[in-house]
Order: structure tokens, then C-alpha cells, then sequence
């Protein structure tokens, strides 16, 4: 079974996440991409570019990614 751990307004900020969860060997798929592609005014009403792994896979993703803006939150700081 797949579940979104994450939502996106930007179909740019949504392959980003997917191919960081790839490379940790992450299965996912991202629904409404072209949706949201063809009228952004939909972004709102369709809860964005949704990001889905497996059910198993969802707390390791989760962890991935908020590792993620935590690494680019110490570079800022530099």
C-alpha cells in the first residue's frame, strides 16, 4: 500500500525529493504531477504534487527527507 508522506506546490521541489528518496533506494511515485503542470491554479484545490512510498518505506522517507532540510539549514549557515 502506497501513502503520501508529502505534499508539494512545485512539480520542481517534488522530483527533487523523489530522486533524493531514489538514491537512498526508496521506491515512490509522485500523483497530480502533470495536473499541476498544466494549471497551477489546481495546486490549491488538488492538495499539490503529492510524493507516495510504500507504507513500509514511509518512516525512513520521512526521516530522509527532514535530514534533508536540516543539512541545507547548516549550509546557510555558513
Amino acid at each position: 500500500m502506497l501513502i503520501t508522506i508529502a505534499s508539494f506546490d512545485h512539480t520542481l521541489d517534488a522530483n527533487l525529493a523523489k530522486t533524493r528518496l531514489e538514491a537512498e533506494g526508496i521506491d515512490c511515485i509522485l500523483t497530480d504531477e502533470h495536473i499541476t503542470s498544466m494549471n497551477w491554479f489546481w495546486v490549491p484545490a488538488i492538495g499539490g504534487v503529492r510524493l507516495q512510498v510504500r507504507e513500509s518505506d514511509a518512516e525512513r522517507a520521512v526521516e530522509i527527507l527532514e535530514g534533508e532540510s536540516d543539512d541545507e539549514d547548516v549550509a546557510d549557515e555558513h
